[in-house]
């Protein structure tokens, strides 16, 4: 509490805004929590299926932002997926998903902080995401899965009252920002065998560093940007 009082004590906000945010920290460590547990992960499912849409979107953008093509992507019942893309900057191909996808939760706290609606936020997220899952995804959980997210963001920005669309918002984008923790779970899961290959692998057969540091620079990345918004959503004139 001590470091939490002192990161507030470095913004002239209110009582009240500190207390909003402070249970935004909160909740990313019970989301934290709630990923290890498995008979508790049903609760988060929705939110980290939605996460590993948005990593496998990163990757294809990411692709498709460094010269390269994105071919379609595929999402499995497990939270696993896979992006297929053609030529690009594969180091930074490789790592967008988590990066990409830390980026995006900032992006989404900071716009509702400063300037948009958990509302329209919600609505131009359903309208953007079905779009590009319509475009890319190629396998049929995939499919049926982007269309009931889909229909409840759009359920959610149309018909729930304000304070459960904040609420709802703030789980989405916190789960994005804190997609690269997982990143260190998986590593270290499959640390002692497997013929399974993550980004962290990709990235370690690409560069001079080990997977596990991969996971831990995407951690420290993830902790970065979700105190970077924070700072930027407290400052004063917010």
């Amino acid at each position: 509490m001590t470091i939490l009082r002192r990161f507030a004590g470095t913004f002239s906000v209110d009582r009240k805004d500190w207390r909003q945010w402070r249970g935004l920290l909160l909740l990313a460590l019970a989301l934290i929590v709630l990923w290890r547990v498995p008979w508790l992960g049903w609760v988060v499912y929705p939110f980290r299926l939605f996460g590993t849409f948005v990593h496998e979107l990163s990757h294809g953008l990411a692709a498709i932002a460094t010269g390269g093509n994105f071919q379609r992507f595929s999402v499995q019942p497990d939270l696993s997926g896979l992006a297929w893309s053609a030529g690009g900057i594969r180091a930074i191909v490789a790592s967008a998903g988590y990066i990409g996808s830390a980026i995006f939760g900032g992006v989404l706290i900071a716009l509702h902080a400063r300037w948009l609606s958990a509302r329209v936020l919600l609505l131009g997220m359903g309208i953007v995401f079905g779009s590009l899952c319509l475009l890319f995804v190629r396998n049929l959980f995939g499919i049926a899965s982007a269309l009931v997210l889909t229909a409840a963001m759009l359920y959610a920005g149309l018909k729930l009252a304000e304070d459960w669309r904040d609420a709802l918002l703030k789980v989405l984008a916190l789960q994005l920002i804190l997609d690269g923790y997982n990143s260190l779970f998986t590593v270290l899961r499959l640390s002692g065998g497997g013929d399974l290959q993550t980004d962290a692998h990709a990235m370690a057969q690409l560069t001079w560093l080990p997977a596990w540091l991969w996971a831990v620079i995407w951690i420290l990345a993830s902790t970065a940007i979700l105190f970077g918004v924070l700072r930027f959503a407290m400052r004063s004139g917010s």
